[in-house]
């Protein structure tokens, strides 16, 4: 048997002229009830609270946004695009966002195709997470980040002078 984590291998697209054979196993043959380790005594199945695997576009915040309220700026941009908010571990960590959030080694491996880096230092835990993005955009004041040298496009500015103008120009062109 072996697992991978979600997200770290790209989804094959479905052949929809493939016939698999479904077997069931009766494992009471192979294996004695008295071997079973775990017993599985209740289930307990939650909605997704995001769909930052599936999701075409994400934007992604960093220590850089600030606060819980840059975050709410990250919202609205994502509501205005149709994305998914993501986040750094360190926003995470600071307490800006849930950790269901949270994206690289500790958190969930993304593959959109448009990822929005704001404030987002780029360390290398948190690049391993979606450094398989199509587009990527920084949105960064410092010029030197490390997020700007695996990025597509780079803006140079705070959070908080690029993202308002952003999600201007998205309502006002937007169908």
């Amino acid at each position: 048997m072996a697992t991978v984590r979600s997200g770290v291998m790209k989804a094959e697209i479905l052949d929809p002229n493939y016939n698999g054979k479904v077997i069931i196993e009766d494992v009471a043959k192979f294996v004695p009830e008295t071997e079973y380790v775990t017993k599985v005594l209740d289930r307990h199945v939650e909605a997704a609270k995001n769909n930052l695997k599936g999701a075409p576009i994400i934007v992604a915040g960093g220590y850089g946004v600030g606060s819980k309220e840059g975050f709410d700026m990250l919202y609205e941009l994502a509501k205005a695009i149709h994305a998914e908010v993501g986040a750094s571990r360190a926003a995470v960590d600071a307490g800006f966002c849930d950790h269901d959030l949270q994206i690289g080694q500790t958190g969930v491996t993304v593959r959109p195709k448009v990822y929005i880096a704001c404030g987002i230092s780029g360390a290398i835990q948190h690049v391993a997470g979606m450094k398989e993005s199509g587009i990527i955009i920084s949105i960064n004041s410092d010029e030197n980040a490390p997020i700007n040298t695996i990025a597509d496009y780079v803006i140079n500015g705070t959070v908080e002078e690029v993202v308002p103008k952003l999600i201007k120009y998205y309502k006002q062109n937007s169908k």
